[in-house]
């Protein structure tokens, strides 16, 4: 390998290395670097062991393979580019390339030796002859592109403007910063970048889920500021407004838009490609999202993944050699660059195709865009380049004026968990062409305005967005010449082709040459795109008249969601309009995803204006809205006030649909708080309720009523309970339902339950918040009539507190308890109760804790002789859906049953025996951050481990092994994070051979079976 050029050199123009037959350079999306997935992980699995060095450059290029009729060529390679990890083309259709060699040594100091290298290729022959170094003392450079006479560099912690010398490639002056605030403490691989202009106007960028930050001009105040943590962000040249546009995902690295102007996401680890919308909050691979009033999320646009799951780690090197598993799914997670082919050399069915970087898989995926009622799903398609080089680490993808496409190339043995071995000498360029692209010459900067007009007909795109760019800028610098609006309004009127018209729309939205009236229009066209941009661009602030009616003749979901979407950037004076009627819409109250993007438009201002809500409560139709919005209101201070003033709307609702809302959203909003004063209005809304015909307004009114501390409801669910002619159910729901209250003699009434199979699964889970002493004896008595759940049960319920761990070890030494019904979860959880007696005594009557990763090697050794391929033809896979519901659903979600608490595992690689085999018996050996479990104390000395998976101010919602219990922040003594899994040790140990064979030939089946008849 050679050596990279030292900092500073080549600061003139050099020759190229060896010429290549390639076409011409295009212009970059400018999408950038995935230092791919994040998960914060402490234990690494090994990486594969590739080749001592890449394939040369030389031949790089022909290993790969393409479908027919496209070829691939190298560009530029080593020396001459090294680290690219950004790149972006000017309006001459020359390649800027970012070099980062500050990775993974991110510097604080604002020095270092980070590249802009000007690549070009003037003979037009596809490889570069002419290299220009534009900067050579760059810092953390991460994102690049152009426009407004200079580079834009993303240069953590700061966004920065360098101008450029007219006429030459030098800077005119020293680097401006426009933002700062990207965090520089948590940063690692989740660097901000990916940016590029939008086709509003608006410059975008990525951010990653670890480098929470808050985003301002300089000097601005921390409460004035932007947060981002994952998700995407944007700032308007002009206006000098920063905001965050939509948040959730992973670790972003790469963005683009469609012809219609939606923009597209590619991620790592969780699903790899998100239709953002503005305002949207989407699925995290971890933690809570920006807004805590948001409630629910919203999900990515694809069923498929392009890896098979299971541990992060496990789909590194999926390239030659590597796992066919999560090679046949897509390579791997790791996704970098995103692309949406909008050029002219590709045949047309690539149109409108996203290409994106595979970094585990060596290669390039390629997901098709087709469009859903109210947005879009993404379809696989087949990969399109594979590198055939274990080296192969792309990064950015991007087209330009002859419709070619280019990749960068990292060229490293690692991915971005790798801050210790990186490799400085190598880095590639690639471009991709179908047969040979028409080459061109020219400076869009240039064109007059009418040339700029006519190029928004382009059938290429890179031409469309540097020409609306260019107007952009002279509008803003007053140069615009006067009938150039009017060109544009032309177009929008009289162009047949929507795509065409949605040109002429953003070019007048970026010159700032949109008029109201003209929005009005709009928000009527024949186009449902057209109507959806209206809404983008502010028809909710319009004419009132117009707007009600707009919404009120509205059909189309797309539309719906844009209108939904806009609340959040109306101004609440303007908001009530249109609010009110997308309040009643039938389509949006049809659609989940409508829901929760019109609640996060009305949550805005609803915080801004509590009053609003309750003069909207009584008439709202939507159900999600309406929940949400009591959730809403009980979070702020004037709780006791706004709880009598919900007692008013529910007085004043007929509708039992309306009611249940109202009453599950008090419920929910109050989860876990320890005392709440019933409103003085409560018993008057009480009586009332309760004559009600309806079961569903009646349990619900109950579970109200026992929040309040009401007697009377309390004495009734007291007397409900001890009813053996009841409902099991709900005899079952009023033990829930009590439990918070911690009544005096409750735990007596349970223990009075342990002989009732109907309820006594209930009463064993609930009698662990109580310290009651007779609760082991109670249990232990009852203990050989349970059902094997209820024992589970029975054992956890026992080791949450000290004396009771002491009469669960010894019922064990006596035989009352078998010592396999006690499983490692609740033998690690006795541990947890730190008393080093009771833990000498526990590896004296259950054994010694020895970790499973000790013994994998002959655990796995034992299992693969027994489950041999002919022993699981034998096997009963409609019985392993049977004891997969048992052992498993509680956490982990297969063909849509279970629970999403654990990583789902229908797209796993379970055909892989040793992979099934490895996460059963060894479910700790990697366990990502929001898998560990926690070890809960509480101030009565109960302990509970688990993992949360929801937490607010009153209280937490954590998930144990056998249950789901809310815990109150004011009863948390200590809280303690472990190294391990939820997923418990031995679960193999509790069951018979024959069980164990069925439910592994049921996770290795590839459809859902029937259910044993």
């Amino acid at each position: 390998m050679k050596n990279p050029r030292t900092p500073g050199a080549d600061t003139a123009d050099t020759p190229g290395s060896p010429k290549s037959a390639l076409p011409q350079p295009a212009d970059s999306t400018m999408l950038t670097f995935s230092l791919a997935l994040l998960l914060a992980v402490s234990t690494h699995a090994a990486d594969p062991k590739p080749g001592d060095k890449p394939i040369p450059t030389k031949d790089a290029a022909k290993a790969m393979t393409l479908p027919e009729g496209f070829k691939v060529t190298l560009f530029a390679g080593e020396p001459d580019v090294v680290q690219p990890i950004a790149m972006a083309f000017d309006d001459r259709g020359r390649l800027w390339v970012v070099e980062c060699l500050s990775y993974p040594n991110w510097r604080k100091d604002g020095k270092g030796n980070d590249r802009v290298v000007i690549f070009e290729d003037t003979d037009n022959d596809g490889t570069f002859d002419k290299r220009t170094v534009f900067l050579d003392n760059g810092s953390n450079l991460s994102g690049i592109t152009l426009g407004f006479g200079g580079v834009w560099l993303c240069s953590s912690p700061n966004l920065i403007f360098i101008p450029i010398k007219d006429g030459e490639d030098k800077p005119a002056g020293p680097p401006q910063i426009v933002l700062d605030g990207w965090n520089m403490i948590d940063t690692k691989h989740n660097i901000f970048n990916s940016i590029n202009w939008g086709p509003d106007g608006w410059l975008y960028g990525c951010n990653g889920i670890q480098a929470k930050a808050w985003v301002g001009t300089p000097g601005t105040p921390k409460e004035k500021r932007a947060y981002i943590d994952c998700g995407v962000w944007r700032y308007h040249p002009t206006r000098k407004v920063v905001e965050a546009f939509a948040h959730g995902t992973t670790n972003p690295f790469g963005l683009d838009w469609d012809d219609y102007g939606e923009l597209f996401i590619t991620n790592c680890v969780i699903d790899h490609l998100f239709h953002f919308v503005p305002g949207g909050h989407y699925q995290r691979m971890y933690g809570q999202d920006a807004n805590p009033n948001v409630y629910a999320l919203m999900g990515s646009c694809v069923k498929h993944r392009h890896w098979a799951s299971g541990d992060w780690t496990s789909s590194r090197g999926t390239g030659p050699g590597g796992n066919p598993e999560h090679s046949d799914a897509g390579g791997g997670h790791a996704h970098s660059g995103c692309l949406v082919y909008l050029g002219d050399n590709f045949p047309p069915e690539y149109r409108n195709s996203v290409f994106m970087c595979n970094i585990h898989g060596n290669r390039l995926n390629r997901d098709r865009l087709t469009r859903t009622p109210s947005g879009y799903l993404g379809v696989r398609e087949k990969d399109f380049l594979f590198a055939n080089d274990s080296w192969f680490r792309g990064i950015a993808l991007s087209s330009g004026p002859d419709g070619g496409l280019y990749v960068t190339d990292w060229c490293d043995t690692g991915e971005c968990h790798n801050y210790d071995r990186v490799d400085l000498t190598n880095g590639r360029i690639y471009k991709v062409a179908f047969g040979t692209p028409k080459a061109w010459k020219g400076d869009i900067s240039k064109m007059s305005d009418a040339e700029l007009v006519k190029l928004q007909l382009h059938p290429n795109d890179w031409f469309v967005r540097k020409a609306r760019r260019v107007l952009q800028e002279r509008a803003a610098s007053g140069k615009m010449e006067k009938g150039t609006p009017a060109a544009l309004r032309k177009l929008l009127k009289d162009e047949k082709d929507v795509t065409r018209r949605l040109r002429a729309l953003w070019a007048l939205e970026a010159t700032d040459q949109l008029r109201d009236l003209m929005i009005d229009d709009l928000a009527t066209d024949r186009e449902e795109v057209i109507r959806a941009w209206a809404y983008r661009h502010g028809f909710l602030d319009g004419n009132p008249f117009v707007i009600k009616t707009a919404i009120t003749l509205e059909e189309s979901p797309f539309v719906l969601a844009a209108a939904s979407s806009a609340l959040q950037y109306v101004e609440p004076k303007h908001a009530w309009i249109g609010g009110e009627l997308l309040f009643q819409h039938k389509v949006i109250t049809a659609d989940p995803n409508l829901s929760l993007l019109l609640w996060y438009g009305v949550e805005r201002w609803f915080s801004q204006d509590p009053d609003a809500a309750f003069t909207w409560l009584p008439g709202m139709k939507n159900p999600l809205v309406r929940r949400n919005s009591v959730r809403l209101l009980l979070s702020m201070p004037k709780q006791d006030e706004y709880l009598a003033r919900l007692m008013k709307v529910i007085d004043k609702t007929s509708e039992d649909e309306a009611r249940i809302d109202l009453l599950r959203g008090i419920r929910e909003a109050l989860a876990g708080t320890k005392s709440v004063a019933a409103p003085k209005n409560w018993p008057e809304t009480y009586a009332k309720l309760l004559k009600t015909e309806t079961p569903e307004v009646s349990r619900e009114t109950e579970a109200v009523a026992v929040l309040f501390g009401d007697p009377k409801a309390i004495a009734k669910l007291v007397k409900l309970i001890d009813d053996t002619t009841a409902k099991a159910d709900d005899r079952r729901t009023a033990i829930e339902l009590l439990l918070p209250r911690k009544l005096p003699d409750f735990a007596k009434t349970l223990h009075g339950l342990l002989a009732d199979p109907a309820v006594r699964q209930a009463a064993i889970r609930g009698l662990a918040a109580f310290a009651d002493t007779d609760t082991p004896a109670a249990i232990i008595k009852h203990y050989v009539k349970f059902t094997p759940e209820e024992k589970v049960d029975a054992v956890q319920t026992l080791a949450a507190r000290a004396t009771w761990a002491k009469a669960l070890l010894d019922a064990i030494e006596k035989g009352t308890v078998p010592r396999a019904d006690v499983p490692v979860t609740t033998a690690r959880q006795i541990l947890a109760i730190n008393d080093k007696a009771l833990s000498t005594r526990l590896e004296k009557v259950w054994g010694k804790i020895t970790p499973a990763s000790k013994e994998r090697a002959a655990l796995m050794k034992k299992w693969k002789e027994i489950l041999t391929e002919e022993t699981l033809t034998k096997a009963d896979p409609s019985r392993g859906r049977v004891l997969f519901a048992k052992n498993c659903a509680a956490c982990h979600k297969m063909y849509g049953e279970g629970n999403a608490v654990g990583p789902e595992l229908t797209g796993s690689q379970r055909s892989n025996l040793d992979y099934v085999l490895e996460n059963v018996l060894d479910p700790s050996a990697v366990v990502p951050n929001e898998y560990r479990m926690i070890n809960f104390v509480l101030a009565d000395d109960r302990v509970v481990s688990g993992i949360i998976i929801r937490e607010t101010k009153e209280a937490l919602t954590v998930r144990t092994t056998n249950e789901t219990v809310v815990l109150p922040v004011g009863d948390i003594a200590s809280r303690k994070q472990t190294n391990l899994s939820l997923m418990p040790d031995g679960l193999f140990d509790q069951m018979k051979k024959d069980e164990v064979r069925d439910l592994v030939a049921y996770l290795r089946s590839k459809e859902q079976v029937p259910i044993p008849k």
